[in-house]
């Protein structure tokens, strides 16, 4: 699935970057072309000028009885032209000029480096007559001509198009290789990019398969033990029920883990589909941490740990009371459960400029550096604490009740001063 997705991401980047790029070749390529057209029409003009030099009629004297008769909008377009190049013409070294008289009939012909047919340049002064027009491309033919009136008739110039079709053929080539390689270049970026895009979308891919293969592990041994125990009551089925008291309270404490289970499963679900959005109220958390403090003094007395709280009075924060009241049990009964013995456990509420600090620390085992980055991922435990019971979703459902508050869960750990879970409010959030 996640290489599906890379490669669907890599696509669509593809597709829209090759057309852009191929919008941008095909215009350099038509650029170049239209560039060429141009400087070889304007040597060609060049040409044409320089080869019927005082034979022309001068424009205020021109009349309408040449053989290539001009309409006024073409005239306008012709003459407003911009004489590109003035001062660096095109010199064409290969074209032919053939003056004409007013009936379009060939009077001389002018060669340089090229031949062209008899027939074939009456069959063109024909072409270039029925046009109308004083520059254009006879394609079937591959010349460019201009025409220019004289006195005795009209001076026409022919230029080969081969090099336009060289600069064609040239800038497509280069239009091609540009596009392969920039694409190849933005295959490149495109691949590294759909890394990073699907990296969270992996991350959470592997945690949910990983959540679901726990999570089937966990729920699997309080099955079987329920399920054993129920085989042995009914392998017994004229036994009085005190007599089975120890399977049937067996299977009650399994069940019961298993609810417990479920209920954290399904917090940290809903918290995944944002559905944990309990309503805020003001609480009194420092009653509510001392409360705590003293349901958790049995556990701790009989684990011969001692319980020290320095608890700020009527610390207040805008909050969701269960999910408080949910957090300083599962961070109390975390340090109780990991003190060692003879050890202290302290608690500690307080104020801190703009912010409220709740700080649990005990002494035990600290927890490994390798151990620290994953200390919130759910189902994880560290190899130290495996053989203490629990399913190590208690501290994903802690920072998560602590990050819905806007809050920051932290933990620091060593052998010298313990390990401290510390959530940071901001007040009034």
């Amino acid at each position: 699935m996640i290489r599906k997705l890379q490669w669907r991401i890599i696509s669509i980047n593809m597709i829209l970057m090759g057309i852009v790029i191929a919008a941008v070749c095909t215009a350099l390529c038509v650029n170049a072309y239209t560039h060429a057209v141009e400087e070889l029409e304007h040597g060609l003009n060049q040409v044409v000028e320089r080869d019927g030099k005082g034979k022309f009629i001068p424009e205020s004297t021109e009349t309408g009885d040449s053989p290539f008769p001009f309409d006024k909008s073409q005239k306008e377009r012709f003459e407003g032209k911009p004489d590109i190049h003035e001062n660096a013409p095109m010199e064409i070294s290969s074209y032919v000029t053939v003056e004409l008289d007013a009936n379009g009939n060939i009077l001389n012909t002018t060669e340089h480096n090229v031949t062209i047919d008899e027939d074939d340049l009456q069959a063109i002064a024909q072409i270039v007559s029925k046009n109308g027009t004083r520059s254009g491309q006879l394609s079937e033919y591959g010349l460019m001509y201009v025409t220019k009136r004289t006195m005795s008739g009209s001076l026409l110039g022919l230029a080969s198009t081969s090099s336009l079709n060289d600069t064609l053929r040239n800038s497509v080539l280069m239009a091609v290789g540009m596009f392969f390689g920039s694409m190849v270049v933005v295959f490149l970026i495109s691949l590294g990019l759909s890394r990073l895009a699907v990296n969270p979308v992996k991350r959470a891919w592997d945690q949910q398969k990983q959540f679901i293969a726990d999570a089937s592990h966990e729920l699997k041994t309080p099955l079987t033990v329920i399920l054993a125990n129920n085989n042995i009551v009914m392998s017994h089925p004229d036994a009085a029920v005190r007599d089975e008291q120890k399977w049937l309270e067996s299977t009650e404490e399994e069940a019961q883990h298993m609810k417990s289970l479920i209920d954290q499963m399904l917090f940290l679900a809903k918290a995944d589909a944002g559905g944990v959005q309990a309503e805020k109220s003001e609480v009194n958390f420092s009653e509510l941490v001392e409360g705590a403090s003293l349901n958790f003094e049995p556990v701790a007395f009989e684990k011969e740990v001692l319980i020290d709280t320095d608890i700020a009075e009527d610390v207040l924060l805008m909050g969701n009371p269960t999910q408080l009241n949910q957090l300083t049990h599962i961070l109390i009964d975390n340090a109780v459960k990991y003190a060692e013995p003879s050890s202290t456990v302290t608690i500690i509420l307080k104020k801190k400029n703009e912010s409220v600090e709740f700080a649990v620390n005990n002494h035990g085992t600290p927890i490994s550096k390798e151990d620290l980055p994953h200390i919130f991922d759910r189902f994880y435990r560290a190899e130290k604490s495996r053989t203490t019971k629990g399913y190590g979703l208690g501290l994903s459902i802690a920072q998560n009740i602590v990050q819905n508050m806007n809050g920051r869960l932290t933990v620091q750990s060593d052998a010298e001063n313990g390990t401290t879970f510390t959530a940071t409010f901001k007040l009034n959030t």
